[in-house]
């Protein structure tokens, strides 16, 4: 219970830094200690519920917490606060699949932080809007976007941002085939993570720079890199960053020539995605089990599992990678 406003602050303070260090299990356990009454009418609380189910893949839950956040605010005129569950809601709309509304909250968020000022909002808009470009395969666009998050994320002096954009710059620089560009920026953001000390964090930067690895052919380093990120994901039950992580070590499994091991990874993490996952990365699991099991003379079932990354790939607006899934079957 919160029986002062020095208890509320005290408990705030811990739970911020719980989420500086990527241990959002931890914030949920301690706030559901607290009465759900006690956390809808307080818009720093519902922030970080939003956030914390958001991270860990509970998108039904987190849009909840985000949409009483945005209530409060509005009523009490916190803009800031607002600010803050307008970006949760574009978020949570992303990882969820919802593209199109995505872009819609993004858009408003965007408004609001330019008319506050607010410098921090503004670099995750246009982070935001970048993870939309690259989803629908507009990777130059998506470039640009982040760049002008990363400058607004260096000027509020915000190396978390700084780092989770660099992540999202070297996935874009990688599908753009510079692979050099893509390192520096894989590596940066890992530099960053763990000078912030943040494990998830730190975990999902590790995967990032392992995939490139990957895609370069250095398959053992890539699976080092992806056993310290499961760790890190197992350690702070982290779904949604498992379920990548799996995806990875399936492509490992491939390029070591097991095609039987890739499919039982991707089956595995297609299982945790489709109830903590993002849409996103659970459209990559089913387009690699498609390989997976062609490799293994399962015509059916990859046929089966392209038609599903079809139709995930489709509501996620990604129309090109849509295609290229639809050519292999036909």
């Amino acid at each position: 219970m919160l029986s002062s406003l020095a208890d509320e602050a005290t408990l705030l303070a811990e739970l911020r830094t719980l989420v500086e260090r990527g241990r959002h299990r931890e914030v949920l356990d301690r706030l559901e200690r607290l009465p759900a009454e006690a956390i809808a009418t307080r818009t720093p609380f519902a922030l970080l519920a939003a956030e914390a189910h958001g991270r860990l893949g509970a998108h039904h839950e987190a849009a909840r917490w985000a949409a009483a956040a945005l209530a409060v605010a509005r009523e009490r005129g916190e803009r800031h606060a607002e600010l803050r569950a307008r970006n949760y809601q574009g978020a949570i709309a992303l990882e969820g699949g919802d593209v199109d509304g995505a872009e819609s909250h993004v858009a408003a968020a965007l408004d609001l932080a330019r008319a506050l000022v607010d410098h921090a909002a503004e670099a995750r808009c246009f982070n935001n809007l970048g993870i939309i470009a690259n989803l629908r395969g507009e990777w130059r666009e998506a470039l640009a976007s982040y760049q002008l998050a990363l400058a607004a994320y260096q000027q509020a002096g915000l190396p978390r941002g700084m780092a989770e954009t660099q992540h999202n710059i070297g996935i874009s620089r990688r599908a753009l085939g510079d692979y050099r560009g893509a390192l520096a920026a894989a590596e940066e953001a890992v530099r960053l993570a763990e000078q912030l000390g943040d494990e998830a964090l730190s975990a999902l930067a590790l995967a990032g720079r392992a995939e490139l690895h990957l895609v370069q052919g250095d398959v053992e380093l890539a699976a080092a890199e992806l056993a310290r990120a499961a760790a890190a994901y197992e350690r702070l039950q982290h779904p949604v960053g498992l379920a990548e992580v799996w995806r990875l070590e399936a492509g490992v499994a491939r390029a070591r020539g097991d095609s039987s091991a890739a499919a039982a990874w991707l089956r595995r993490a297609g299982e945790l995605a489709r109830g903590q996952g993002s849409a996103h990365t659970l459209a990559e699991i089913e387009r690699d089990l498609g390989a997976a099991l062609e490799a293994n003379g399962d015509a059916p079932g990859a046929r089966a599992a392209r038609e599903r990354a079809i139709a995930l790939y489709r509501g996620l607006g990604a129309a090109a990678a849509a295609a290229d899934i639809a050519a292999l079957i036909e």
